[in-house]
């Protein structure tokens, strides 16, 4: 039997998926997630895309689009949207500014997390 410091169950990183959908026939988008592009291409139905962050990092997230519309985007299988995110024209963006989940925590009303020293 292992001890509790030697189990490996422990998920590092954050899952993201985000969902568009184009308003019209089609739509020009650009995801960028933490300054890395996932995609750069005209859509023509709806996409799901799957992502994944470190554990620590703050997320950003920026969908530049010609009439399209973000339909979810999910942490981990928690759906932020639509109540997070801003959209303006041609943009519509999340941003953390610090790790997810104390930023989960401290949005959504549900206490503090503690840091371990």
């Amino acid at each position: 039997m292992k001890n509790f410091s030697e189990l490996l169950d422990t998920d590092f990183h954050i899952d993201i998926a985000i969902q568009v959908r184009p308003k019209h026939a089609a739509s020009a988008v650009k995801i960028v997630i933490n300054d890395q592009i996932i995609i750069d291409q005209v859509i023509q139905q709806v996409i799901l895309l799957e992502y994944s962050v470190p554990l620590l990092a703050p997320i950003k997230v920026l969908v530049f689009h010609d009439n399209a519309y973000v339909e979810s985007l999910k942490f981990d299988g928690w759906e932020s949207r639509p109540e997070y995110g801003t959209e303006g024209p041609g943009l519509w963006s999340f941003e953390t500014h610090k790790p997810f989940y104390p930023w989960h925590h401290h949005a959504t009303g549900l206490g503090w997390l503690l840091t371990p020293n």
